[in-house]
């Protein structure tokens, strides 16, 4: 008999140190969604041309979906609109905006209780960066670039409450920009146009939110 009672008594407290267990352990959402702003630094590099220094505000919407539980990696889609102030005499480019699409994965180490620290890859795989271009005959006319490239970026979320969380990230880009259109004044100059490299740097705070 006592031995039975050593036996239910050794289960029940398994259980209990289980749960007690689980119950401590951080909360994760399978499907997560982010809201992110911040400020953008880099270079803009005409080929050939020496580079001159560009800047401009970012705002990003991501979603990701967590597929295997208690795994910290997940996968998504982010979306950044960019809008840049660069000058004629500069840069050759004025109302400079930007639009991109970035399939990207991420990871995050989750034992450090409400203060998780992130990476994430992506690649820009759709975007448009739309500009106005001076030219010398022609006056002003309308650029559009595609671009291609790595982005890279690390960072902490903090959990002040369950499946919500703030955030901040530095985010490395590494992009190509394609011109895909050049028209002045009615006449198509997009062969004339370069082909333009940006490596940039963007700080960024943001909100998360997951079920």
């Amino acid at each position: 008999m006592n031995k039975l009672f050593m036996i239910r008594s050794l289960a029940v407290g398994s259980i209990v140190a289980m749960v007690s267990v689980f119950a401590a352990m951080p909360a994760f959402a399978l499907i997560e969604g982010e809201l992110s702003v911040g400020q953008r630094d880099g270079t803009f590099k005409a080929d050939g041309a020496s580079g001159k220094s560009l800047s401009g505000t970012t705002v990003q919407l991501a979603g990701h979906l967590d597929p295997i539980p208690l795994v910290p990696i997940s996968f998504g889609l982010r979306i950044i609109n960019e809008t840049y102030s660069p000058t004629i005499a500069k840069h050759g480019l004025k109302d400079l905006t930007s639009t991109a699409f970035v399939p990207e994965v991420s990871a995050w180490i989750p034992l450090l209780g409400d203060i998780k620290p992130f990476a994430r890859l992506g690649y820009t795989l759709v975007s448009a960066y739309k500009g106005r271009m001076e030219a010398s005959l022609l006056g002003a006319g309308d650029v559009v670039y595609e671009s291609k490239g790595v982005r890279l970026a690390a960072g902490v979320n903090y959990s002040f409450m369950p499946f919500v969380s703030i955030s901040a990230a530095v985010e490395q880009s590494s992009e190509k920009l394609s011109t895909s259109e050049a028209k002045f004044a009615g006449v198509d100059l997009k062969s004339q146009v370069s082909d333009v490299s940006f490596n940039s740097t963007a700080i960024l705070v943001g909100v998360k939110a997951g079920l």
